[in-house]
């Protein structure tokens, strides 16, 4: 079973945002009056980002890199969930294989569109998560430090970008 729980603003106002996981590639959203579902779906050798609304399908975003992990939060406060998605590629600059982390908005409510497609965060990454039990959420992230310890960061999108919060 399932408990949605309220985040942020009052919900008896009309704010806030629940999301909440309905399986390893999928969540469903209520929010500022909307309500829908984005999930990851395999499509071929890639994947697909796909947005729904009462069952009918609003918008498709193709991930053509491997995916190893997907999650959702309103990383900008706005009460619209970001789609968060961690890739393995290689990037211009660094060619070598590694994780990368791409955040995607719900422009208008309706279209996947890309808000931040990360190349490298300050050191290389390990894994993520996305902590949403704040407005705006943050990305919690485990990173690779020169010495291969394990640094943990939290970040804030902010703007083009994560803005670095602080080391746990």
């Amino acid at each position: 079973m399932l408990t949605l729980t309220w985040v942020g603003c009052d919900k008896e106002k009309g704010g806030g945002c629940i999301i909440v996981q309905t399986s390893p590639s999928s969540f469903a959203y209520r929010s500022k009056g909307l309500s829908g579902s984005i999930l990851l779906a395999a499509v071929d050798s890639t994947c697909e980002i796909r947005h729904y609304r009462d069952e009918q399908l609003l918008d498709v975003w193709p991930i053509r890199d491997p995916v190893y992990r997907f999650d959702c939060g309103d990383l900008t406060g706005d009460h619209v969930p970001e789609i968060v998605v961690g890739v393995t590629k290689t990037t211009r600059y660094r060619k070598e294989m590694d994780r990368r982390l791409f955040i995607f908005k719900l422009y208008k409510g309706r279209k996947i569109r890309p808000l931040w497609l990360g190349s490298r965060l300050g050191l290389p990454l390990i894994d993520f998560k996305v902590e949403r039990d704040s407005v705006p959420a943050v990305i919690h992230t485990w990173e690779r430090d020169t010495d291969a310890t394990t640094v943990e960061v939290i970040y804030r999108q902010h703007g083009f970008g994560l803005q670095y919060l602080n080391n746990l």
